[in-house]
């Protein structure tokens, strides 16, 4: 499953936080329980006349099926406390803050697997002794104490919580926030099924940490070049070559060569460069603005502007 697929519908409300080289965070995630947005929203979706008229059509159909009005009423009432007791039973949320932790940990094991990369940026510490640890787990209980000077060895401190999501159909919406030493938050949240939400929370988190920021500095060999993006403080669109450079060289940059872009994607996205993948992009050749079009290789995949079938392309400057 692709990173941007499962990262579609999910929101980032944020206060920006400084971007840490690596991001070591507690391993010990609370999860608060809050409010159970589904019954809020049963409760204040119909008018008490619009329940009592709901009931009474039920009742209706029933004695049509046969049923005597008693018989009609136990049935409801019933059907009532059925509904009542599966929805005790499945707020009772048991165990489900570690659920939430340990599968977030899960997913972001497994897109480290499925991407492999030479630097892993988002890792889970502990900072009490092994031994606290474990006697935590053995009695069940959250691991570790938090102690005044943890950001001597954290980088951020992580806590969440949950709620029934408002529609009503077995979802959760969590949230989790991420607090920096400066105090700063950034906060991501996601809303599906308990065993899949934790997954959308893991890709943006994967996404944001490990994904190439900029500037970045990468060693190509016989010598290091320096990703500067583009004013946007990312991947620019330009719809003219030329117009990129310009923008390039008021930066005090320039755009990358055909080699450049070649080699830096081979870094990937994950792994301090950009991937080329099916965009087109503004690149230098000689003394001109060209662009680069992966699609189009024989005789070369630089072609001037007016050779390609589009007018949006991608680009960053280097120095």
């Amino acid at each position: 499953m692709k990173i941007k697929t499962i990262a579609l519908g999910l929101l980032l409300a944020s206060t920006t936080l400084t971007q840490a080289a690596t991001a070591n965070i507690w391993a010990t995630i609370p999860f608060i329980r809050g409010a159970d947005l589904c019954a809020y929203k049963q409760a204040y979706s119909q008018t008490r006349m619009e329940y009592m008229r709901e009931m009474t059509y039920m009742a209706s159909d029933l004695m049509e099926s046969g049923a005597k009005g008693s018989e009609a009423l136990q049935m409801l009432k019933t059907f009532d406390a059925l509904y009542d007791k599966n929805i005790r039973l499945a707020t009772q949320n048991k165990y489900l803050d570690v659920t939430l932790e340990n599968t977030l940990k899960g997913y972001l094991s497994q897109y480290y697997s499925q991407y492999p990369v030479t630097e892993k940026k988002i890792n889970f510490r502990h900072i009490n002794n092994i031994r606290s640890v474990i006697n935590a787990i053995s009695n069940g209980q959250r691991i570790g104490n938090l102690e005044a000077d943890a950001y001597e060895l954290l980088d951020y401190v992580a806590y969440g919580s949950y709620s029934l999501a408002p529609n009503c159909r077995g979802n959760i919406q969590v949230t989790l926030t991420l607090v920096g030493p400066d105090g700063f938050t950034q906060t991501f949240e996601g809303t599906g099924k308990p065993n899949v939400v934790m997954s959308q929370i893991a890709s943006r988190l994967f996404e944001v940490f490990q994904r190439t920021q900029f500037p970045s500095t990468l060693d190509l060999g016989n010598y290091s070049i320096r990703l500067v993006g583009a004013p946007n403080g990312n991947v620019g669109t330009t719809h003219n070559p030329s117009l990129a450079a310009r923008t390039c060289a008021r930066r005090g940059a320039r755009l990358p060569s055909e080699e450049e872009l070649e080699v830096i994607s081979e870094y990937g996205d994950w792994n301090g460069g950009v991937s080329i993948g099916r965009s087109v992009w503004a690149v230098r050749s000689g003394s001109s603005a060209m662009v680069y079009h992966p699609g189009l290789r024989n005789p070369s995949p630089v072609r001037h502007m007016s050779a390609v079938n589009t007018r949006k392309f991608r680009y960053y400057c280097v120095q």
